[in-house]
């Protein structure tokens, strides 16, 4: 039984599906939307630096800068995560996590290659993409595909993950026991509606029997998932091109990107919330009816990015010679405050070129508004020396796939 919390710290309400054969499934939802680095080559992004954020099959981002197309949007992106887009009937929360335990001990290790697995790619749209020295606004794809290599976690989050794993999966064996004895479950048993009407109506009058306690507690555990590793690197790679004049004919090499980011953080929260608390209780979690204090809402995070890429461009342009290719190494850093829905950080990339070296700094603000919806604002100065003034203020929506049936368990 313990596989049947199959990542119910990965939805926001808890969503149990009971077949006839007791095949239970949970939703994976939304976690963070993130720029993809197809976007990113683009220069659509407020920042250069950014990590997977979601564990999503399919997400479709709009990125919108409402100074340059009085809030038409500008730009489209899609990105697909291939492994999530079917069941993985092996899979369930602490292998998803990256946490294994050791033998029939009672300690767990992290697996830190185990997001390696879950390459991303993406596809991004720029309908107007301008060249210096050109007069002409130009049609630009980018392609990119990225991953996470390895993922550290500290001891102290491996410990709360695997704790609060256990305390879920006793819930749920509760829960599944006293549903099927209750009258509700009894009541759809005997009625003479179909086996399909049957397991909507249990899904209806579980989701009604779920205790508050219980959704409280997979609030906990989606917190421990998400807290920044000790460190994290990520690889990328990009390629875009462009269509000059807007003529199908005209199609030429943009930019090609590689690049790794490293990533650690720090949790700024005074007090975490100890998983194996209720643990120590000895009755049923099921029928309580009143609700434990919350676990805190709002998060309290330092975190720190560093960057090295290498990127091939050929958009740049002069009179006599026309198009340029050139060979730009960059490498930089990022520090970022997150308090709750908000974050503000301040990014430092320099650049060696074959043309010249410059640098990009610039201020990022990042507001949450939602689980789909994000407000971002930047403000510094670009690469070069010629219109190189960043000011951005856009908005980042995302819709993203929802499939019950990713992760399961049969009884």
């Amino acid at each position: 039984m313990k596989k049947l919390l199959i990542l119910t710290a990965l939805v926001n309400g808890m969503t149990l599906l009971f077949s006839q054969s007791k095949e239970i499934t949970a939703e994976l939802n939304k976690l963070e939307l993130s720029n993809a680095p197809s976007v990113m080559l683009l220069g659509l992004a407020s920042s250069d630096l950014e990590t997977p954020k979601s564990k999503k099959a399919f997400m479709t981002s709009i990125v919108n800068s409402f100074s340059e197309n009085e809030g038409l949007p500008n730009a489209y992106a899609v990105e697909l995560t291939p492994t999530h887009l079917f069941p993985l009937t092996e899979m369930d929360a602490l292998k998803y996590a990256g946490i294994k335990k050791i033998g029939n001990t009672d300690k767990y290790k992290n697996n830190i290659f185990s997001e390696a697995k879950n390459v991303s790619f993406s596809f991004a749209f720029l309908r107007n993409y301008k060249i210096e020295n050109l007069d002409t606004e130009n049609p630009s794809v980018s392609f990119s595909l990225r991953t996470t290599v390895f993922k550290v976690r500290n001891a102290k989050n491996i410990k709360a993950i695997a704790a609060s794993n256990d305390n879920i999966s006793k819930q749920l064996t509760d829960i599944q026991a006293e549903f099927e004895n209750s009258k509700e479950y009894n009541d759809i048993e005997a009625s003479n509606a179909s086996p399909d009407e049957k397991n909507e109506m249990k899904a209806k009058a579980l989701e009604k029997f779920v205790p508050e306690y219980y959704k409280t507690e997979t609030e906990k555990y989606k917190k421990y998932l998400d807290e920044k590793p000790a460190f994290q690197l990520d690889l990328a790679s990009a390629y875009s091109t462009f269509f000059l004049d807007n003529q199908f004919k005209n199609n030429q090499f943009g930019k090609f990107g590689v690049w790794m980011t490293m990533s650690s953080g720090i949790n700024l929260e005074r007090k975490t919330p100890k998983p194996d608390e209720d643990q120590k209780k000895e009755k049923s979690k099921v029928m309580i009816k009143e609700t434990p204090a919350d676990p805190s809402k709002t998060e309290k995070r330092l975190n720190f990015y560093a960057v090295a890429r290498y990127m091939q461009d050929k958009t740049v342009y002069d009179v006599p010679n026309g198009f340029n290719k050139t060979n730009n190494y960059d490498f930089g850093g990022k520090i970022e405050l997150v308090y709750n829905k908000f974050s503000i950080g301040y990014e430092f990339i320099y650049r060696s070129s074959d043309l010249d070296n410059t640098y990009r700094s610039n201020g990022i603000i990042n507001y949450k508004v939602s689980d789909s919806v994000y407000i971002n604002a930047a403000f510094g100065k670009n690469y070069g020396d010629k219109d190189n003034l960043i000011s951005f203020l856009g908005l980042n929506w995302g819709l993203d796939s929802k499939r019950k049936t990713l992760f399961s368990e049969k009884q």
